[in-house]
């Protein structure tokens, strides 16, 4: 158990380091030869009829980008307004996967929420299968947030793309870096870091 706990710290230590670099990864057999989206140059594309967003050139963590949308109104489904950024590198069918996205809601009061029903993988275009999947409760503090799982099949270059689900509630969020690893089909995924 310790080497489970262990390793999962250091996927998350890593993860977090390597969020915090938006230049393209340099080649070495580390995490970042993981990576299968291009950080620092995918942006977030936003859509949906109750929001706005701005581009934060310098507003993300520790100075990085992130984009600010605000939700007007809570939507009839949490989808109605989103957030997509592409995936670059084709998944293989049982490959390990780790989604870990920074998150906040700016403008709470500190010990308020705001809640994500769903950010995750899943298909760029019909029928929109979702690959991996979580949710989260939203502070007013950037946070790291991971979705982890197995990919059912095989999905080619650029047909997938991470989402956010925004229109839960009416709010204002600010979406940061994201990296999204592919860990090969032989990494356990109990190994990888859950939200707390």
């Amino acid at each position: 158990m310790r080497k489970v706990l262990a390793a999962a710290g250091t996927v998350a230590l890593l993860a977090s380091a390597a969020l915090a670099q938006t230049a393209t990864p340099q080649s070495g057999g580390g995490l970042a030869d993981k990576l299968i989206n291009q950080p620092g140059t995918a942006p977030w594309y936003v859509f949906g009829a109750s929001q706005t967003n701005e581009a934060l050139p310098n507003g993300g963590p520790q100075g990085y980008p992130a984009t600010r949308v605000t939700v007007a109104a809570k939507g009839a489904n949490p989808w109605d307004a989103g957030a997509v950024s592409p995936i670059a590198k084709p998944i293989g069918a049982g490959d390990t996967l780790l989604v870990a996205v920074y998150l906040r809601a700016p403008m709470l009061k500190d010990g308020e929420t705001t809640p994500i029903s769903y950010f995750g993988l899943g298909q760029s275009a019909a029928p929109y299968e979702m690959i991996v999947s979580g949710s989260a409760n939203l502070t007013n503090q950037w946070k790291l947030f991971y979705a982890s799982g197995k990919a059912a099949k095989a999905y080619p270059a650029e047909g997938v793309s991470v989402g956010v689900h925004l229109a839960a509630d009416k709010h204002v969020v600010d979406l940061g870096p994201v990296k999204v690893f592919d860990l090969g089909p032989d990494f356990d995924p109990a190994r990888l870091p859950k939200n707390q």
